[in-house]
C-alpha cells in the first residue's frame, strides 16, 4: 500500500547523489514538498496510519510525519539503507544522467521528483515514510556556481549579451598581455 506523487521542487541542504560516503555508506539530499502536496499527504497519512494500526499488535507509538513544519524532507539511500531505493536520475529528455554530472549537483538544483508515501509497522511503532523513486533534473546548479537550465541558441546568447568593444573572432587584434609589475620579490 503506497501512494505516488510527482512534485516540482529544488534540492536543499547537503547533497551527495554521486556515491556512498565513506563514513556512513549513504547518499542523501533534502527537498521541500509544496504546501498543496503537504495537505494531500496529511490526509493520506491518516489512512495509511489506520492501515498500519490494523497490522500492529499490542501498544504502538506513532512516529512523526516524515516532513517538518516547512515541508522539508531528507532522503538517504545507499549501502547502509537497503530499504530505500536508489532514485533514477534523468534529464528533461528522459535520458539517464551520467555519474560525472551527478558528482556536481548542488543546492538549488530544480527537480521533479516521484515520491512514494507508504506506511510502516515495526515492533511498537507505526508511521509513514517517503521514498524517492525518480528524479528529473530540470535546472542543474553545479559546484562552481554554474546553472544549466537548458539549451540556448546562438541567437539567444547574442540577444542576452548584445555587443561590446573587444575580441572579434573574424578580426583578432593580438597584443602582448599586460604584466603586473607590482609583484614583490621575496628572498628567503
Amino acid at each position: 500500500m503506497a501512494n505516488r506523487h510527482v512534485i516540482d521542487t529544488a534540492l536543499d541542504g547537503f547533497i551527495n547523489v554521486y556515491k556512498d560516503s565513506e563514513q556512513y555508506k549513504t547518499r542523501s539530499f533534502k527537498y521541500k514538498i509544496p504546501a498543496d502536496v503537504i495537505q494531500k499527504l496529511e490526509a493520506e497519512r491518516e489512512e495509511l496510519l489506520i492501515w498500519a494500526r490494523s497490522k500492529a499488535t499490542g501498544r504502538v507509538q506513532e512516529a512523526f510525519a516524515p516532513w517538518d513544519d516547512e515541508g522539508l524532507v531528507g532522503y538517504a539511500y545507499g549501502e547502509s539503507r537497503p530499504n530505500n531505493p536508489i532514485p533514477v536520475f534523468v534529464d528533461t529528455m528522459g535520458e539517464p544522467i551520467e555519474m560525472s554530472v551527478l558528482q556536481n549537483v548542488r543546492k538549488g538544483t530544480k527537480v521533479r521528483l516521484i515520491i512514494q508515501h507508504k506506511p510502516y509497522c515495526m515492533i511498537g511503532k507505526i508511521g509513514t515514510a517517503i521514498k524517492v523513486v525518480g528524479c528529473q533534473i530540470v535546472e542543474l546548479v553545479t559546484g562552481n556556481g554554474a546553472v544549466d537550465s537548458g539549451d540556448l541558441s546562438v541567437d539567444d546568447v547574442v540577444a542576452m549579451f548584445g555587443t561590446t568593444d573587444g575580441y572579434k573572432a573574424d578580426s583578432p587584434a593580438v597584443r602582448p598581455a599586460a604584466v603586473d609589475s607590482t609583484e614583490d620579490n621575496y628572498e628567503f
